[in-house]
């Protein structure tokens, strides 16, 4: 590998790094922060009003990489995340650190669009497999790395230096993307003359919005159902109205059957993932008393077999059809699934079962990413790319609030909460078998 290449691999991994490590590392100094602040029941703000910016950023990528070079939206990213790291350690007021964290989130939304866009600017496959594996295990390293660097912090410093260790991470890699970020397949589709499809936008934004309200909203039914009908309404007024123009701000020609299986394939393997991820290690740490270092060494094999797997992905899409891949990857979850049922209680058995999950985890993630990026119009495939991030982001914001409504959920007859987790990703797998099944049905095995 080049030494620019290197340098575009290294700069991918401290940006998903960042983006990765800030859930389970200040999740840690919630309770602190919560204190300090005399925040209450608004602590969850802290991460709420992050996500939220992340699903207002991702959209915004796919218009600016048709009129500014990757290079500078990368810093300009990667600024308003540092920005946004600063004033959150420097916060003397709740209302400052909710205010910083937003700006902070914005950053990492650029971030993580672009972490699925540079890939396919720089690698051709099978290496592109191989950097896309690299940089997705990140989100796993950090679930060790979060625990253990943020016990440290917080047992010699405070809870401001959890937001200062980005300050240094950031300006390395405004380095690397200042030397390496450079591409010639980018260049004749950098500009553009078009006007912003404002109205296009707009009514996106307001469906996103009014579809995540009818996921999270808890306290009245009618609100809920009134926003289900407005994000059927509004969808249906946004899908008329960009089909009729030249340059959309949704390209939603380019949603064929096969994009649209790939975007809710994508979308549930979000969610399953944060029931791995996170409640997972809660079930480690509280049914089975497991420290949270040692609860994220038995979750690193997911991490592990999805590195591991991106090396072979190539050889093995020679054995398999793209519907039989992907239905391997769906039976290996359910086995993942079965295997922890069985043995519950022994947590070397579970990380062993949880390569299962990686190697599933790692074929699917991997397998939309390039779908998206080789199956899309070169003309709208920065666009795609950067819903593809929305999909995931809102997937794993909604997976999280689902799977905690479940994982909590108390039923007679389950001794182990994980258990309820499991079942419904059991669901999710199901729906996702009869989709495949019913939409590639001509496509062999």
């Amino acid at each position: 590998m080049k030494l620019k290449s290197i340098g575009i691999v290294v700069a991918l991994i401290l940006i998903m790094f960042m983006a990765a490590i800030e859930t389970s590392i200040i999740s840690l100094a919630l309770p602190t922060i919560k204190q300090n602040f005399n925040a209450g029941g608004l602590a969850s703000l802290v991460f709420a009003v992050y996500f939220i910016a992340i699903v207002i950023a991702n959209p915004i990528v796919g218009e600016a990489l048709d009129r500014l070079k990757i290079s500078y939206i990368t810093i300009v990213g990667l600024i308003l995340f540092s920005i946004g790291s600063l004033f959150s350690g420097l916060s003397e007021s709740f209302t400052m650190l909710i205010i910083s964290r937003f700006v902070q989130g914005l950053g990492a939304g650029v971030m993580m669009a672009l972490s699925q866009i540079v890939p396919k600017l720089a690698f051709s496959i099978p290496l592109r497999y191989k950097v896309m594996g690299t940089v997705g295990s990140v989100w796993g390293i950090s679930s060790i790395v979060g625990p253990l660097l943020g016990g440290a912090i917080l047992q010699f410093l405070s809870w401001h230096w959890l937001f200062f260790i980005n300050l240094p991470i950031a300006a390395i890699a405004i380095v690397l993307v200042l030397i390496t970020f450079h591409f010639k397949n980018e260049t004749s589709e950098t500009k553009t003359n078009r006007k912003l499809d404002i109205k296009g936008m707009t009514l996106f934004y307001i469906m996103i919005f009014a579809f995540i309200f009818t996921i999270m909203n808890k306290e009245h039914l009618l609100l809920n159902i009134s926003s289900i009908i407005i994000t059927i309404l509004v969808g249906y007024t946004l899908y008329r109205y960009e089909k009729g123009k030249n340059s959309p701000f949704i390209p939603v020609t380019e949603f064929n059957k096969t994009i649209i299986v790939i975007f809710i394939t994508d979308f549930i393997y979000a969610m399953i993932l944060m029931g791995y991820n996170i409640y997972m290690p809660v079930y480690l740490q509280e049914q089975l008393n497991l420290t949270p270092l040692q609860s994220g060494f038995v979750v690193f094999p997911i991490s592990i077999a999805w590195l591991v797997l991106n090396f072979s992905l190539g050889k093995l899409e020679l054995q398999f059809s793209r519907k039989g891949l992907y239905l391997c990857a769906f039976t290996l979850l359910i086995i993942c699934g079965l295997l922890i049922l069985i043995v519950k209680q022994a947590p070397v058995f579970i990380a062993f079962s949880l390569l299962l999950a990686g190697i599933s985890f790692g074929t699917v993630y991997t397998k939309d990413s390039v779908i998206i990026q080789e199956e899309t119009s070169p003309h709208h495939m920065k666009r795609m790319m950067s819903l593809y991030t929305l999909t995931k982001s809102l997937g794993s914001s909604i997976g999280s609030t689902i799977m905690g409504y479940v994982y909590y959920f108390s039923l007679p007859f389950v001794k182990f909460n994980i258990y309820n987790v499991i079942m419904l990703t059991f669901i999710f797998l199901i729906v996702l078998v009869i989709l495949w099944l019913v939409t590639q049905r001509k496509e062999r095995v």
